[in-house]
């Protein structure tokens, strides 16, 4: 298995394929748009919240791997968290799962050479490197919405993770 394969496998296991820990299909079964909202208390985020920053990330470096323009970040990483807060639940959902979707589909088609490249010019970590570091976050964040489902009493363990 060759570094692009990884990557691809790491992608698929963040949205789809259970595997060391749950994917994010299986994290967010059968969730409501009540449970995906709740909060144990205002200092923590809902797992909307959660899923928001993630588009927002990885909307915002997919468009950088493809050489896309990337807006300005306004509100630093904590207006992350709100980024999608106008879309209906399964709008939420479905944004995930099409960025992720793009994400495989665009490395998948990249050439090896892209992964040793840097991200931008002010840079030094390549982006085999930054591939990496972010199905790690991802990874992060959907523990941190199995944690919120345990923590609510709305997490079936036959999901996985007892």
């Amino acid at each position: 298995m060759n570094r692009k394969d990884v990557l691809l496998e790491q992608f698929l296991c963040c949205q789809k394929k259970s595997h060391w820990f749950v994917s994010f299909e299986k994290a967010i079964d059968g969730l409501t748009p009540e449970q995906a909202l709740w909060k144990k208390s205002d200092s923590e985020n809902s797992i909307w919240e959660i899923i928001s920053h993630l588009v927002f990330w990885n909307e915002r470096f997919l468009n950088r791997f493809k050489n896309a323009e990337v807006r300005k970040l306004d509100g630093g990483n904590d207006s992350t968290f709100t980024y999608l807060d106008r879309l209906e639940w399964e709008q939420a959902i479905e944004r995930f799962n099409t960025v992720m979707t793009d994400w495989y589909e665009t490395i998948k088609n990249s050439d090896d050479e892209k992964l040793d490249k840097p991200i931008s010019e002010e840079s030094r970590e390549t982006w085999s490197e930054s591939l990496s570091s972010i199905t790690l976050h991802n990874a992060y964040h959907i523990g941190q919405i199995v944690t919120i489902r345990k923590m609510q009493g709305s997490w079936n363990k036959e999901q996985g993770v007892s």
